[in-house]
């Protein structure tokens, strides 16, 4: 098991303004050191920052240490790379680095080693090689033959979050849900907007499912039985491979030696989340909000963290083609959807999820809209139904053929 730590910090995007970095220079940065073991470059998510640990490796301390605002191991003494003068912002399809303000945030509640021995956790599973990034964490309920699977999205705006926030909080106590109930999870990561834009975060998950699928025998999940699941981005992405997940996107890799396997599954947990970006820029001006609830503001301006900037043609058109709607009517095979959304959410209007689950029955899919009074985004109350809800996701996976 990764050490975690006593605070885990993550970074929350309060505001969506973003600065270009210049790539690190450190000498042999991340050169030979083991995989998943502490190395220059590589993320600490899970310690504090100014934590030292001495790799086995070369001897060297490494300090969990903020680079361009995310959490990295840097040799002790060696100096930091400078940021490069503004660029300008990046296309939208390349890779970016970005800065945002840091917020210290201390878990409330983290899964107990009694409740871990009821799970059989396999850690930092490579599902590509792309990217460090591209890893996942698989918790099956031990005693549970063949059991269905969730794969799990977190959320953070493109900006923060990691396969992690699975033994914290909310999600945390749905893990617990899901086990209790012979449900398996996989908790991805994959790259975040200041290692790559759009189109990556949503490849990644796609080439996730994929590789869950192809190596369920080898893992000893049922490859007939999936769902996808996330919260606000993580639900996006959800949404995503849900709904193409049977046919051709822009989300889909030619490269991906499991190309031809099937990224379908037949259940989605869409928690707080949206489908497509210009209708959750437009329903937020349309059913404004109590901005007094909102404990994620947003400055105005015109940079959208995973695609750049906004009134830039090109940015638009890839904002467009990340729009579902579309596949949602050409989809040959739609997935149940299990949609919860706070009512005093200002960060993705409720209005969203209401127009999915009306697009969703007017196709015949099934469709279940839970919309919680007084709960935020993010809010517990969003949470709570979707853990009373879980066996009636387990029945929906169970029976889909």
């Amino acid at each position: 098991m990764k050490s975690a730590a006593r605070a885990l910090c993550l970074t929350l995007i309060s505001t969506l303004a973003f600065t270009i970095l210049a790539p690190a220079t450190a000498a042999n940065l991340d050169d030979g050191y083991p995989k998943d073991t502490a190395a220059p470059g590589r993320t600490c998510p899970m310690a504090e920052e100014g934590f030292k640990t001495v790799s086995d490796y070369s001897g060297k301390t490494l300090v969990c240490t903020l680079v361009g605002g995310v959490k990295k191991w840097w040799i002790e003494g060696d100096p930091l790379p400078a940021p490069a003068a503004s660029q300008g912002p990046a296309p939208a399809t390349g890779t970016a680095a970005t800065s945002v303000p840091e917020i210290q945030y201390t878990p409330k509640y983290q899964i107990s080693a009694k409740t871990l021995a009821t799970m059989k956790v396999i850690e930092n599973i490579t599902y590509a090689t792309q990217s460090p990034s591209q890893h996942l964490d698989l918790y099956m309920p031990k005693g549970v033959v063949k059991p269905p699977l969730v794969v799990w999205t977190h959320g953070g705006g493109f900006v923060f979050g990691d396969e992690d926030g699975m033994r914290f909080d909310e999600e945390a106590k749905l893990l617990e849900v899901f086990i209790k109930n012979g449900v398996a999870v996989a908790s991805v990561n994959y790259r975040l907007a200041q290692e790559a834009l759009f189109p990556a975060a949503g490849v990644d998950t796609k080439r996730a499912i994929r590789f869950l699928r192809a190596n369920a025998s080898k893992y000893g999940y049922d490859p007939k039985k999936f769902a996808a699941g996330g919260g606000s981005a993580g639900a996006y992405l959800a949404l995503m491979a849900a709904i193409t997940g049977d046919q051709p996107s822009p989300f889909d890799d030619a490269t991906d030696p499991n190309r031809k396997v099937s990224a379908a599954v037949s259940v989605v947990m869409d928690l707080f989340g949206n489908v497509d970006f210009f209708e959750m820029a437009d329903n937020n001006v349309k059913y404004p909000c109590d901005q007094s609830k909102n404990p994620y503001p947003m400055a105005p301006g015109n940079i959208h963290p995973w695609f750049g900037d906004i009134t830039d043609p090109t940015v638009q058109a890839a904002m467009k083609s990340g729009g579902l709607y579309p596949y949602l009517k050409s989809s040959k095979a739609l997935p149940a959807f299990f949609i919860y959304h706070g009512l005093d959410d200002c960060s993705v209007s409720p209005q969203d999820s209401k127009n999915l689950d009306k697009a969703a029955k007017a196709l015949k899919a099934k469709s279940t809209l839970a919309l919680i009074p007084g709960a935020i985004h993010g809010g517990a109350g969003v949470w709570t139904a979707v853990m009373k809800a879980v066996p009636a996701i387990k029945k929906s996976m169970t029976s889909a053929r």
